[in-house]
Parts: structure tokens; sequence; C-alpha cells
């Protein structure tokens, strides 16, 4: 099996290192919390349609403004 090493700030270490359960590894860890699935159905209805909305159009123009420094600085992702 192929391995890879990241590069992670100490804050982010410490609270890692607090998730863990057991003597599960860090891989295991990481794979627990990407592979969790969420239960979304709480969360339905707590935005007005018109706060939903302004999200939405806020999100896009983000996405727009990082689209446009990714192409300024040339990155191919």
């Amino acid at each position: 099996m192929a391995s890879k090493t990241i590069m992670i700030q100490q804050e982010t270490y410490e609270k890692l290192k607090r998730l863990k359960r057991g003597n599960e590894s860090f891989n295991d860890l990481i794979l627990r919390l990407v592979d969790k699935k969420q239960d979304l159905n709480p969360f339905f209805g707590i935005l007005s349609e018109k706060e939903g909305d302004v999200i939405d159009h806020t999100l896009s123009q983000v996405r727009i403004s990082m689209d446009k420094a990714d192409n300024l600085r040339g990155d191919d992702f």
C-alpha cells in the first residue's frame, strides 16, 4: 500500500489527536471523518427562501472570484 506524508499545523494535529478513539490510527480517523454521512434533515427549513437565495448568490460570487484569482495565478488544478 502506498503512503503519503502531509503537513498540518500543530493546532490541527492536536484537534485530530483528541478525536482519535482508543488505538485508532490517524489514517483510520481521517477515513472515519471523511466517510461520515451526515443526516441533513434537521437543517431543512432553517433558512427562509430569501436567506437561501442570498447565500446561494454569495457563494456563486465567491466561486467566480476564486476562479478569476486562479486564472491570474495560472493554477492548473
